[in-house]
């Protein structure tokens, strides 16, 4: 895993350990506002009058200010959020081809927000507030798996959070100014890369159109790094429980095609576009 993904599971594994639970009442109280914001008090009281409040949002939002976030990342508007905090392609819309990482806040198609903690099987690992309520008569912070396999509609979406916290660390080189935007890539089938100025790199299978923006629904992001003199390195996002890196080795300042040897596929021709 990237560094961002190992401290992200240093941070879960210290303050939710597998098997614990960490209740807004009784020994682990004060646990629980540490890692939301909330007390016992503020949720009987929001209870008391109808109301339906559970810390998924503070969980959420300590969790990214443990990973370093100066933005809160304990709303329902992931992608809003995303955007305020000037990471728009942090925020990625869940597909059928795509899938959350270690991690990775994920926006669930019901209202409600939490962590991604990996995969058993098919079935989604992940860390949550928001297991208790008025008829518990308390909140709670646990760990879940699915019930069943994995489903992409599950899910609106989630921030990368490799994109969200590399950006910053990453700025723009105009030295690479030859490599930004669309390349055609051919390894027996056509598609389509666009190569971001911070690092990250995606694809689509349908050609784009001349001046397009980088794809806000790509069927796949990586990262992408370049190390001198001429080597470009991506690693794209696990599909089907495995990771693919593309190596290529001629990347010169100024190359309009380049050629690369997979981890898991054919070797690749990419032409520049325009």
């Amino acid at each position: 895993m990237s560094d961002i993904r190992d401290k992200a599971r240093e941070i879960l594994d210290r303050a939710l350990p597998a098997g614990q639970i960490i209740t807004s009442n009784g020994a682990t109280a004060s646990k629980y506002t540490q890692m939301t914001g909330l007390t016992q008090k503020a949720l009987a009281d929001n209870w008391a009058h109808g109301g339906i409040m559970t810390g998924c949002n503070g969980f959420t939002g300590w969790y990214g200010a443990q990973l370093g976030s100066k933005t809160y990342l304990g709303g329902f508007d992931l992608q809003g959020i995303a955007t305020g905090a000037g990471r728009p392609e942090a925020w990625i819309p869940s597909t059928a081809d795509n899938r959350p990482q270690y991690g990775d806040i994920l926006r669930h198609a019901s209202f409600h927000v939490d962590v991604c903690c990996g995969y058993d099987g098919a079935k989604l690992l992940r860390a949550a507030g928001g297991q208790g309520g008025p008829k518990m008569g308390c909140d709670v912070i646990k760990r879940l798996t699915g019930a069943g396999p994995y489903s992409p509609a599950n899910l609106l979406g989630w921030i990368d959070i490799d994109v969200y916290f590399s950006e910053s660390a990453c700025p723009v080189d105009p030295a690479l100014s030859w490599l930004y935007g669309w390349w055609q890539v051919w390894d027996g089938k056509y598609y389509y890369y666009w190569f971001g100025p911070r690092g990250d790199v995606r694809y689509v299978k349908s050609r784009p159109a001349a001046g397009a923006a980088g794809p806000s629904r790509p069927n796949n992001r990586g990262r992408y790094r370049v190390e001198p003199p001429c080597r470009l390195i991506i690693d794209w996002s696990p599909v089907d429980g495995q990771s693919t890196r593309e190596t290529f080795w001629n990347a010169s300042a100024g190359a309009r095609s380049m050629n690369a040897n997979s981890s898991r596929y054919s070797p690749l021709v990419a032409t520049r576009l325009g």
